[in-house]
């Protein structure tokens, strides 16, 4: 990754925006311990401020810091982790509150993409990983059709590397409301049968995020 380079890092981890490939699009992103910074990204994407933003780790080491999850989430995502299946979980206190719920829970996935897990890995922390448009916006999967005025008002650092986003669907983001029982909170990559295939009952959609 030519363009993180150690002044990008060293930007971005005190608080700092960057503009970052995912396995689905590109992701508008900041480390979630940095509220500032969090807050930066509803006022650049113009998004209200009650629909927290998702996040995305690196690795099992990072959900052992930064997540509190129940023994049947930890079940649900080891079956879809790394992969495009972000899960409601309990969160640290460490996280910014608008990347919380009002019950300290985030929409959390392990992504499957080499460069925003090596970014968030190199970061420390978990990072936002909200789509890189305006609210309302499409998402978009080179960089080439990125906003400029985005990317200007957000003063982010952009990540032009490959391999590019696929496109396609956004992450699919569910909610383990039992022990075997899901609830779908966004349809999206994932389907209801794969986690069904996965052994947990999916449930009514119930959207909250």
């Amino acid at each position: 990754m030519d363009d993180l380079n150690r002044a990008g890092i060293l930007e971005f981890t005190s608080g700092g925006l960057v503009i970052y490939p995912t396995e689905t699009f590109y992701a508008l992103g900041c480390l979630a311990t940095i509220h500032p910074a969090v807050e930066r990204i509803f006022a650049v994407k113009g998004r209200p401020t009650d629909k927290p933003l998702p996040l995305i780790v690196a690795d099992w080491g990072m959900c052992e810091r930064f997540l509190r999850m129940r023994p049947e989430e930890e079940e649900l995502a080891r079956k879809f982790w790394p992969g495009s299946l972000s899960i409601v979980v309990d969160v640290d206190p460490r996280v910014s509150t608008l990347a919380r719920d009002l019950d300290g829970r985030s929409a959390v996935r392990m992504t499957p993409h080499v460069i925003a897990a090596e970014l968030c890995r190199a970061a420390g922390a978990p990072l936002v990983s909200s789509s890189a448009n305006r609210s309302g916006q499409p998402p978009v999967c080179v960089p080439g059709d990125l906003d400029p005025e985005l990317v200007r008002q957000s003063g982010a650092l952009v990540v032009d590397a490959q391999p590019w986003p696929a496109g396609g669907q956004p992450s699919t983001m569910v909610r383990v409301v039992a022990r075997n029982a899901v609830r779908m909170v966004r349809v999206g990559a994932v389907s209801a049968e794969d986690i069904s295939a996965a052994g947990f009952e999916v449930v009514s959609e119930y959207k909250i995020f």
